[in-house]
C-alpha cells in the first residue's frame, strides 16, 4: 500500500482531510500532535531550545504557552525561522523513520507533512495530494483559528508561496472551498484511488 504526503497552506484543511482519511483505516502522522508531545516533554530537545530562545512563553511551572509562542512568530518571520530550526529537523527525523516503518505494510499510511516540496521530502512518498482553498477562505479560516487580525493573517500567508506549481507537482488535488459534505466526497474518492490507483483527482 502506498505512503502518502499531505501537503498545502495553512488553513486549506490538511487537518480535516487527515481526520477523514483515519476514519477510512488510513494510519496517519499527525504533525501538530508530534509536536505538542515535544511541547510537553520538558526533557526534549525541542522543550529546551525553546525555553532557550524564547523565554517569554515558558510559563512559571516550566510549561509552553502555545498561543503566546504563535503570536511571536506570527508577527515576526525572524522570530519564525528560528522556531522552524528548532523544529523542523526533529519532525523530519520522525517522520522518515515512520515512513521506513511502514514500508510493504498492508495499509495506507498518510502524513501531513509541512514544507513537502521545499525540503525536498516528497521524493519519500509514493504518493502527494496537496489541499487548498481559495484565498479568501484561507484567510477567514487563519483569522478565526488563530484570532490574527487581517493584516497579520496576510503577512502570515504570505510565507505560502508557489500554490500553483505545487499543484502541478501533485499527484492528487482537493479544493476544499465547499461544505464538509463535498470535501467527505473528494476524499472518498481519493481513498478509492489510493486503493486502487486510476487517475489523478480533484
Amino acid at each position: 500500500m502506498p505512503t502518502v504526503a499531505l501537503t498545502g497552506p495553512l488553513g486549506g484543511g490538511k487537518t480535516t482531510v487527515l481526520n477523514l482519511l483515519k476514519k477510512k483505516g488510513a494510519s496517519v502522522y499527525d504533525v501538530d500532535k508530534v509536536i505538542h508531545s515535544y511541547y510537553r516533554d520538558k526533557s526534549s530537545y525541542v522543550y529546551r531550545e525553546i525555553k532557550k530562545i524564547f523565554p517569554q512563553v515558558i510559563t512559571s511551572r516550566g510549561s509552553i504557552l502555545r498561543k503566546k509562542l504563535r503570536e511571536v512568530v506570527f508577527n515576526n518571520r525572524r522570530e519564525l525561522k528560528k522556531l522552524e530550526r528548532i523544529v523542523h529537523p526533529v519532525i523530519m527525523k520522525d517522520l522518515r523513520k515512520w515512513i521506513k516503518n511502514s514500508r510493504g505494510k498492508r495499509k495506507i499510511y498518510v502524513a501531513e507533512v509541512p514544507l513537502l516540496f521545499e525540503k525536498k521530502l516528497h521524493i519519500l512518498f509514493d504518493k502527494v495530494v496537496f489541499v487548498y482553498a481559495p484565498k479568501q477562505v484561507i484567510l477567514r479560516r487563519v483569522k478565526e483559528k488563530f484570532g490574527l487580525s487581517t493584516p497579520q493573517a496576510l503577512s502570515f500567508l504570505s510565507l505560502n508561496q508557489k500554490v500553483k506549481e505545487k499543484i502541478k507537482r501533485s499527484d492528487f488535488v482537493i479544493r476544499n472551498g465547499g461544505s464538509l459534505e463535498d470535501l467527505k466526497a473528494k476524499v472518498d474518492y481519493l481513498w478509492e484511488n489510493l486503493l486502487s490507483p486510476k487517475k489523478r483527482g480533484g
